[in-house]
Formats: structure tokens, sequence, C-alpha cells
């Protein structure tokens, strides 16, 4: 029933294959035999054939090329580029490194966002588009050993179509490379499709074997299965059967290995998936449907990963006879929980099932669903009747304090190394100014030809992914922890994507958990540079300034930090930094071709398009989220006040979601501002309400450099915001020493002395707004003012391309100022703070004190 391409003559049954060379089926295409060769032919022969193929596949110096004139490669050029890289060089811990020269990471010229959200899928963008960042972000390591694959895929194959080469691409390309894929060739005979199997077979990861019984997909998933426990001892410890025509996302494998080790009573792990092809749907239901999928239907992904355990512990197999015209799939998940295996899933698109036309399958497997849905279902439960008010329901469990940390990661990756590779973490991917500015440094970096790594340790699910498409415009290798892994879990899952990258220097922003963490990542990794980038000091004092001080109290383990602006980099001298030369300040910019001041024609047309008010109405306009830091819900007292003092028609508009809608609508009901106040929630494009408005207001209680800010001086707007945080040096009246350069009549807008407090706020704000109203020559003055702080060096390609020079700056301290005591000790701190927050009224002092008589 078995026979191995190729396999030795000497020796009937099936041997060991050497997984370092290809395997290359010996039929011809009349589906004759050939006649064997002798042996020592056969070894002159087969060595000629690996020295050609080295020669011709060795790569060589490219031609200097940009990204517009770059010629899309079709995917069997990418598969050869794939399978010609060889490592010049070693890297420590065992990975070769390849120089990026060799394997250049390009983007193509055109992108689209990878979205998630069902209304918005754009369904042609597959993980093989052209539309993708690069297929080659993950090289398989020429010297890895591949003896032990961790992952074993599975496809069953008859007559396949060149998309076979298509799935091949999302296999070869994955972030676990240390896999081997057994095809099984079901009978095929077109000579077409035995080239296109011979192709798929040159990766050396590639086992084609002979399906010699009974035909059907079942049949061929089964000999595969057997193969793989035959061949190997232990077996690998995952399986996946993956059909001829679907594809993966490439970190797929990687996030359903680790998900599965994070949750070790899981046998099964799936995902979210995108039907395409011939119909198109994002499916939401899966593996953790549980029992539904026992009493509604399948909604287990075909190529879930599962455990070898499972298999052997359940002598599960697909039902060759029973379900011949379709359901095997169902019948063999069924199985696996009848015996008490079961798992999750990872909710995050990473496969895509390929939907052919209605009589395809029946033309290639034999007939589908005879008899319906109806029956199969019925079938099922009916075979299945133990799981009836037993299924073997799994969620994940829930985190445990003080849980033990392991540092080694469950595998090997078989990943090579290149030169050109960066980490960057953060806590989510909100659509807020510091997290765009993430954004742009991302793909600032993927432009310059750097494989990028992205790892977010905190999830709210969607706010917190918004992002995420753009992201994954410029690299595939996005990482959203806690939708995969346990807390206990996340150090080592850092480390991993460290080691198995190779990664050098790490750029972390905003992120409590890897200040906390970075004493035991340095310990851990003593060559990498950790470096932070701070946006502002905390508005509520949260952790007495937030990510500044722990900074400060870091510095010790940081190569260099980068402030985006010289307000805090003076903060945090002032605070307790030790060197100025080991901080950096690099602004976050904006796109600035989007923000040209609109004309009086401009505008007036805008605010009646838009806004259908009349041109002489003031339009006043808020862009941020709808938080604390934003203080939103002071925009309708402002409005109340400045209603109190002009006569002039005004609006003011508001751009942002967040948590504070509910209420701020409610204020606006309880002030009966709703004729003056409008909540338009997020918008992709705010320059066409900037083109509407006349004056920008934001009355945060502090800011960073402000990109909503930015943008509407680039508009040409006055803007009126607090005398707080690095707002006075944005609005131009602060030099990089904190001095005053220039008068209110030189600024770009008026800066408010706000008490924080809703009685007195209120009114400053709204006579800073009556000033600008009521005089349309100083509105004028201080939007031209504005316009010339931003109109030279604000577009962010300009500004953060000084993260390039700083990084070249940073540098680990000798021995981590062991030994120095004037570096602080992170220790120390967290000690302390974790007993006032466990045990306050124990530790402290005040609350033990006499009262006062």
């Amino acid at each position: 029933m078995l026979g191995l391409l190729g396999k030795s003559r000497d020796n009937p049954k099936l041997r060991s294959p050497d997984l370092r060379r290809p395997h290359v089926s010996t039929r011809n295409r009349g589906g004759g035999r050939r006649q064997r060769l002798p042996l020592f032919l056969l070894l002159a022969t087969t060595a000629f054939v690996l020295v050609l193929w080295h020669n011709l596949s060795e790569p060589s110096a490219p031609a200097p090329t940009s990204a517009r004139s770059r010629a899309v490669p079709t995917t069997s050029e990418r598969l050869r580029e794939k399978l010609s890289l060889r490592g010049r060089t070693r890297r420590k811990g065992g990975s070769s490194l390849i120089p990026s020269a060799q394997a250049p990471f390009v983007l193509p010229d055109h992108l689209l966002p990878v979205h998630h959200d069902a209304s918005l899928m754009i369904y042609s963008n597959s993980p093989v588009a052209p539309t993708r960042p690069p297929l080659n972000q993950f090289l398989l390591d020429p010297r890895a050993d591949l003896s032990s694959p961790v992952v074993a895929i599975i496809t069953a194959t008859n007559n396949p179509r060149p998309v076979l080469v298509d799935t091949a691409t999302t296999l070869f390309g994955q972030s676990l490379q240390n896999f081997v894929w057994v095809i099984v060739n079901d009978h095929t005979d077109e000579p077409a499709a035995l080239e296109v199997l011979e192709q798929v077979a040159k990766d050396p990861r590639v086992v084609v074997i002979q399906n010699r019984g009974a035909k059907g997909l079942a049949a061929g998933r089964n000999v595969g299965l057997e193969y793989v426990f035959r061949q190997y001892s232990p077996p690998p410890k995952y399986l996946v059967s993956l059909d001829d025509d679907d594809l993966f996302e490439y970190t797929a494998l990687e996030k359903a290995c680790w998900m599965l080790e994070s949750n070790p009573d899981w046998d099964l792990g799936g995902f979210r998936y995108v039907k395409w092809g011939a119909s198109n749907e994002t499916v939401l239901t899966g593996v953790h449907s549980n029992s539904d999928n026992f009493l509604v239907g399948n909604f287990v992904p075909n190529a879930a990963v599962y455990t070898s355990r499972a298999v052997l512990g359940s002598g599960c197999r697909y039902d060759e006879v029973e379900f011949q015209d379709g359901g095997e799939d169902w019948d063999f998940w069924m199985c696996l929980a009848e015996h008490g295996y079961w798992g999750g899933s990872l909710l995050e698109p990473l496969y895509w099932y390929r939907v052919n036309s209605p009589k395809f399958r029946s033309q290639r497997w034999g007939k589908t669903f005879v008899d319906g849905f109806g029956a199969l279902k019925r079938h099922i439960q009916t075979k299945h009747a133990r799981l009836e008010g037993k299924f073997p329901s799994k969620k994940p469990a829930r985190n445990v304090p003080l849980a033990p940390v392991s540092w080694n990661p469950p595998f090997e990756q078989a990943l090579a190394h290149t030169d050109k590779q960066i980490l960057f973490v953060i806590p989510w991917l909100w659509m807020g100014g510091a997290d765009i500015g993430a954004l742009h440094m991302i793909q600032l970096y993927a432009a310059a030809g750097y494989r990028v790594t992205v790892a977010c340790t905190l999830n709210q699910h969607p706010e917190s992914v918004e992002l995420r498409p753009y992201v994954l415009q410029y690299t595939h290798d996005v990482h959203i922890l806690p939708s995969f892994l346990h807390v206990h879990d996340f150090p080592r899952y850092i480390k991993h994507l460290v080691r198995s990258r190779g990664i050098r220097q790490a750029l972390v922003s905003h992120s409590q958990l890897l200040y906390e963490l970075l004493p035991a990542l340095v310990e851990q990794m003593p060559d990498v540079e950790w470096i932070d980038y701070l946006h502002n000091e905390s508005y509520d004092n949260w952790k007495s300034a937030g990510y500044p001080r722990y900074s400060i109290i870091s510095q010790r383990y940081l190569a260099r930090t980068i402030t985006c602006s010289y307000h805090l980099k003076n903060w945090l001298l002032d605070n307790g930094h030790l060197d100025p030369d080991r901080i950096g300040v690099v602004k976050l910019g904006i796109e600035t071709s989007k923000f040209v001041p609109a004309t009086p024609a401009q505008r007036s047309a805008a605010k009646a398009d838009l806004l259908q008010v009349e041109p002489e109405t003031l339009v006043i306009t808020v862009v941020g989220r709808l938080d604390p830091q934003k203080r939103p819900l002071l925009v309708p007292r402002i409005a109340e006040q400045l209603l109190k003092r002009i006569d002039h028609d005004f609006v003011i508009i508001m751009i942002g979601n967040g948590e504070h809608r509910e209420q701020l609508l409610e204020m606006i009901e309880m002030l009966d501002m709703q004729e003056y106040v409008r909540i338009l929630g997020t918008r992709s494009d705010p320059s066409r309400y900037y083109a509407a408005s006349d004056i920008f207001l934001l009355p945060s209680v502090s800011e960073g450099i402000s990109i909503a800010i930015n943008e509407a001086m680039a508009m040409g707007l006055p803007v009126v915001t607090a005398r707080a945080g690095a707002l006075p040096e944005q609005l131009g009246e602060l030099d990089a020493h904190g001095r005053q350069v220039h008068g209110p009549s030189e600024l770009g807008g008026i800066l408010v002395d706000h008490e924080l407090d809703e009685i007195n706020d209120p009114v400053a704000y709204a006579a800073a707004l009556e000033s600008l109203i009521v005089d349309s020559a100083l509105r004028a003055r201080l939007g031209r003012n504005a316009r010339k702080l931003v109109e030279t060096g604000s577009d962010w390609r300009t500004t953060l391309a000084g993260l390039f020079d700083e990084l070249k700056l940073a540098s680990n301290l000798p021995n981590f100022g062991a030994g120095d005591l004037r570096y602080p000790h992170p220790s120390a701190y967290y000690a302390t703070e974790v007993l006032l927050a466990e045990s306050y009224k124990l530790v402290d002092m005040g609350s033990q004190y006499p009262a006062h008589r």
C-alpha cells in the first residue's frame, strides 16, 4: 500500500528517507517504471545533479534595484530562491547567518492591509498575493538538523494543480521551519501534475510517497499517518492534515504549536480561518466552539494542529468506508473527542481554505455529501453517540500567580538568521498617536530591508489590534502574546523570538512587562541591546510618572533611551538619569503630503459637504482617544462656557473613540449641547475634517509630541492646548533646553494654564477660544505660525530616520553597571511596589499613626 518514490531497490520495505536530500519521482509521464541504473552510475549521476543544482542555485551579487523597479517573482522563482540559500557564517547558538545581500527583504510597490474584521477583509490579499510583504521573511537554516521534525504535515493529492506550489510557498515560508511534509501521491497520472510534485519535492523537508491502495482523501491521509509513525521514533509531536490547495499565514505553525505547549492538556489547536475562492467568508467558529462541533456542525478547520499523542492514544484514523464521500474530517475530530482529546483555538485567521467550484470535489474525490448535510450530521451523531452530553470541552486555564517560568524553548525552529533583524515590543496596536508612531517605525525599518518582529504584551480585542492590519503590510511576524499563551510563558516566548530570529537589538515602548523583565532578559541574553522609546510622563502620576520612571529605574540594563521630545530628556535628567549621552531625541512625525492648508473656498466646501454647516460657522476640531488623558468630558463644558461668551455660530467636532464615549454622550445631553458638540468616531482620514476647521482644540492633561497637533499645525490651524508636557516645545514656546524662545504672538496657538479641575478649566479654554473666534487676524497669524513650525522636517520619514543613528549609538554598559551603586536596582522598586499594592494598610506608617485629638 505504501511506496516511497525512489525507494531502495535492495529493500522492498520502507526505509527512513534522508531528509537532507530531495525526493524525486521515478515514474515517467506514461506511468510506467524506469529501468534501474547500476548503483555506481546512480550515485555518480546523483552527485552530478546535486553539484549542478548547487551551482545553478548559488546566489550571485544582486544588481542594484529599487522597490519600484523590482519584478515580483513567480511562486516557482520564490521556491528556487528559498532553496538556493547557503549560509556563510555560524551565529552563536548554532544558527547560520545569511547576509541580507544574499536574501534581501524588499517590500513590493503596492501593499494592502491584512484585515481580520470580516467586513473589511480583502479576500484577494492571500498569503501569496504580491500585495503582501516578501515571502522570504523566514529562511531555512541550511545547516539545520531536520531529522527530528516538530511537525509532520500530511497532504493527500490526486493530480495536483499548480496551486500546490502556492501551498508549498506558505509552508516553506513558515516561521517554524523544522517540519516534514509528507505528500501522499494518490494515483496521480497527469504529466503536468507529476511535474508539480517534482518541483515541490526539491525542498529537503518534502517526502513524496505513493498510495497504491484504495483511492481517496481519507485513505491517502491514513497512508501519510502510518508513514510518519513508522519512520520516526518518537514521531513528531504535532501533526497537520493539509489539503493541496490551502494556505497558511507564515506564523501559523509556530503559534499553534506554542499554544498547545502553553496549554499542555490540549491536543487540538485550531485558528479562525478564511474561506476564499468560489465564495468568501471569515469563519469565527472553531475548536473553541466545543460541543457545537458535535451538535451543530464541523467548525474545526481542516488544517488544525493535533498531537501524535492523541492519534496514538485513541487509535483514530480517517474512515475510508463510511465517509469516502465526504465528512472524513468531522468524523476524525469526533473520534478524538470521543476518546477525550480536544483543545482550543488561536483567535486569529491564520489559515486560508480554498473554496473550489461546487462540482470540483466530486470530480476529484467522488460524491460529496451525496444525501445532503442533514444525513451526514445524523450519521456523525449516531456513530459518536457517546459524545451526547459528555463532550470534552476545553477552555484556557486561568493564569496562576508565581507559576514556574521556564526559559528553554520547547523545540528548535531551524531558522537561519540575517544581519538585519529587529524586535519591537509594545503593549498593543491601538489607533493612537504613540501606536501610529510605532507603525511608522516598523514601516521605516521594513523599507530599509529589515525583517521586523513585533510582540504585543496586552490584548483588549478588538480595539487593541486596530493597527494590526497595517503593521501586517510590512511584516508577517506579529505576535499578540495573550491570544495564544499563558502569562508565565511570555518570558520564554520573548527569548524564543529573539534567539530564533537572531535579533541583536530590541526597541521597547510603553511595555511595563518588558521593563520588569529586563534584569532576567539581560541575564538570559547578555549580547542583546534593549533600547526604550518614551513618549511622555504619565498624565495621572501612574507609577510616579509611568514609563519614564521605569526607564530611570532600568537604565543599567538599557543600551540607550530615546525620547520623543527634549522636554522628556530633560525630565529624565532632572529625575535621576545619570548620563545625558545615553539619551537621544527622535521626534514623531506625520504624513506631510496629506496635510496642506485649505483655501477659504476649500474650507467652505468642506464645511458644507462633511458637516452641513454654513461657511460662517466656526468649526473647532478635537482629535484624540476618548480617554482620561485627552479629557473629552471637558469639551461639552467648554462649549457651554463658550456659548455664554460669544454670539458667533460654532460647532465642536470630536474625532476618536474610547472608554468615555457613553459618558460623553450623556454629558452632552445633560448640558443640552447636542447642537454644538458632535462625536464622529474614528476617521481614517482626518485631513478632510481639518480642512473644514478653523481652530484645533486638545485639552489634554499632558502630551508628548502630539501627532494630532502636528497634523493640525500642518493644515495651518491655530491650536488651543495645555501648557503641559512637551506641548510648549511643540507650539514653539520652549527650545531643547527648556528656555523660552518665542512670545505668545509667535506661537502656533494658545497655551492654557489649566488647573485640572472641572470648574476653572472650561472657563480658561473657552476664553482662549473666544480670543481666536472674535479676532480673525489673530487666528490667521497663529495659523501661519503653526504651519511654519512644522512645514520643514516634520514628515515621519525624516524625523524617525534618526532612529538608525540612535540605534548605532546603543551600547550595553560594561557588566550592566554591576558594582556601581549610583544605578538603581529595579528589584528593590518592584518589591516595594508589590508590597504597597497587596498589603498597603499593613505597611503604611500613616495608617498606624495615632489619630490627632
